[in-house]
């Protein structure tokens, strides 16, 4: 397996994708967004795309509210298959996924302990990418964006870089 440099963070996000993830925010209030950030394998800190997923957190709910006592207001549920897909595809094409990202609504972005939880259930990352969560208040207002990677057993406050798109040459 080669190696994900990109999991310890330090990525470099093109104010482009950025405010499509903080519209995105925006459009999903007053429940959280979901979706993932890609970029070349070659350069493990850069961010080219990104891509909006449905929060599926409603609809679970709504199935089953004992199972999934959460809705979108505070969570974000993400269809399985599709998130297998898009890693496989991802890697593949040599653009692997390096982040998911997702909002929070009203309370600021930190990882919490339920996106600890479902990140690493057993106390080991289910999939090999960091998190970007996204600050949105009052409904229009995005006011943080924080990146957490999993380091030495826990989950930790990464750095990243708002930049621009890398040339194509």
């Amino acid at each position: 397996m080669r190696t994900r440099r990109w999991l310890m963070g330090d990525l470099v996000i093109p104010q482009d994708i950025l405010d499509d993830v903080e519209a995105h925010a925006r459009e999903a209030y007053p429940g959280e967004c979901c979706g993932l950030l890609s970029g070349p394998a070659g350069d493990p800190r850069a961010i080219t795309s990104g891509r909006r997923l449905t929060n599926l957190a409603d609809r679970y709910h709504a199935l089953d509210p004992e199972t999934y006592p959460r809705t979108a207001k505070d969570a974000y549920i993400i269809d399985g298959m599709l998130m297998q897909r898009a890693l496989a595809e991802g890697d593949a094409g040599g653009v692997p996924v390096k982040a998911v990202y997702h909002s929070h609504c009203d309370c600021g972005a930190y990882f919490s302990k339920e996106d600890q939880l479902v990140a690493a259930p057993d106390g080991t990352p289910v999939l090999p990418v960091v998190y970007l969560v996204t600050s949105v208040r009052g409904g229009g207002v995005v006011d943080d964006h924080k990146l957490f990677a999993f380091h030495e057993g826990e989950w930790v406050e990464a750095p990243f870089t708002i930049g621009s798109r890398p040339s194509m040459m």
